[in-house]
């Protein structure tokens, strides 16, 4: 009997999502339904809480940490999304990660990265080949 009233409960909610927002509040309310099936289940699987998953598990353990951690470089995050952004447009590029690869290719004493194109090109930015290229030249001695 739960079953049933569980089935019409759902039933009644796709009809009152199609509704009042058509197409989308359908697709919202089958994406309630499914966190609300996924929680029902979780609470009657049987056992101990699951653990989390960590990656790099060869440096977990009892007083063991990581070689570089992010707090350890803040930097890193800003040059991620440097990189990031340079691939997705020219533009990107050259008003974000090549002004950054200049100022290091200068304290390293070597030439400025090349301009690849207008600075205002909404074209993609250069490939991860041609960023690792460009890399290789500054760590070269």
């Amino acid at each position: 009997m739960a079953g049933a009233a569980t089935i019409t409960g759902i039933a009644a909610a796709f009809a009152a999502g199609y509704a009042a927002a058509g197409a989308t509040g359908v697709i919202d309310v089958a994406a309630l339904t499914t966190l609300g099936v996924l929680i029902v289940a979780r609470g009657a699987v049987r056992g101990p809480k699951p653990r989390p998953v960590l990656p790099n598990k060869q440096w977990r353990g009892p007083g063991r940490r990581p070689a570089v951690r992010a707090e350890d470089f803040p930097a890193y995050a800003s040059i991620a999304s440097d990189v990031e952004w340079a691939r997705m447009s020219q533009r990107h590029y050259e008003h974000g990660l090549r002004p950054r690869l200049a100022r290091l290719a200068a304290a390293l004493g070597k030439p400025a990265p090349p301009q690849l194109t207008s600075p205002d090109d909404d074209r993609p930015g250069p490939d991860l080949a041609t960023l690792e290229r460009i890399v290789t030249h500054l760590e070269a001695p």
